[in-house]
């Protein structure tokens, strides 16, 4: 191989490279950000992520401005997993518009009604999804109840208040199963207490205590989980339905909440603590 060739090669090598990088940090502005990026808009565009942030932005109650932002994901596809990750991988800030699950539809939702520009989205989901905004797999909030603890809260534990006396409480070894193995490796299991209110008791009064744009949880009664599903509440025409990403249905769309949760354990309330 001449000089000339070897020349050449090692060019393309060093291209290549930095096509990745490039890939990985689209939108960044520079390629000196402590963590690396992957964005996939899907039928989004920046602009029109920018013009639905601005547009929230003049939402002053919470909780509406959650149902404006929640609402224009009405139809978006169902997609699990498009985070991945591993606790023997590196971690990367991901966005995928293309497909939603339960969890990162909440998460995207919260971050935008944060922001008021795609640079501000990126920042403040890196604060939603992950403790202290350190983007790794062991600083991830895996569970619903990460949410409401520590430092750098997302939400209040609303659960409570909802359902009064009729609230239930749980002591969980979060991330451990029944026969001891772990949910998720590289995660350390946590003891919290978690606060439901059981199916049998949402009742039309405690119903009417949930206030639209809070986040919901489906309690789960397994050893190790704290939720087994996550949503919206939002009231359309007198009627109170959970806004989530469903796998059964395959796509986000709006069920009657009442009658969502006859089959389920319970239900977890957390109010959005963003501004």
């Amino acid at each position: 191989m001449t000089t000339n060739r070897i020349i050449r090669s090692l060019f393309l090598v060093a291209a290549a490279v930095l096509s990745a990088k490039l890939l990985l940090s689209v939108f960044s502005g520079d390629l000196t950000a402590a963590h690396e990026e992957k964005i996939i808009l899907g039928d989004w565009t920046r602009q029109r992520m920018e013009v639905l942030m601005e547009k929230a932005g003049g939402i002053r109650d919470r909780g509406e401005k959650i149902e404006f932002i929640s609402g224009k994901f009405l139809g978006t596809p169902y997609a699990e997993n498009t985070l991945g990750g591993a606790s023997d991988r590196k971690e990367v800030l991901t966005v995928d518009l293309s497909g939603l699950d339960c969890f990162t539809y909440i998460d995207y939702v919260e971050a935008l009604g944060r922001s008021g520009s795609f640079a501000e989205f990126r920042k403040n989901l890196a604060a939603v999804r992950y403790r202290d905004s350190a983007v790794g797999w062991e600083k991830r909030r895996h569970f619903f109840s990460d949410w409401t603890s520590g430092d750098g809260k997302n939400a209040r534990d609303a659960t409570a208040e909802v359902g009064g006396k009729l609230a239930a409480t749980a002591k969980k070894r979060l991330n451990r199963k029944t026969d001891g193995s772990l949910w998720l490796e590289g995660i350390d299991v946590v003891e919290r207490e978690i606060s439901y209110i059981p199916s049998e008791s949402l009742g039309p009064e405690v119903l009417a205590a949930v206030r639209t744009g809070d986040y919901l949880g489906i309690y789960s009664d397994r050893d190790g989980l704290d939720v087994s599903h996550t949503g919206i509440a939002v009231r359309k025409n007198g009627r109170l339905y959970l806004r989530h990403a469903s796998s059964k249905h395959r796509r986000v769309l709006d069920e009657d909440l009442a009658a969502y949760m006859k089959k389920r354990p319970g239900l977890v309330v957390y109010r959005s603590s963003g501004p």
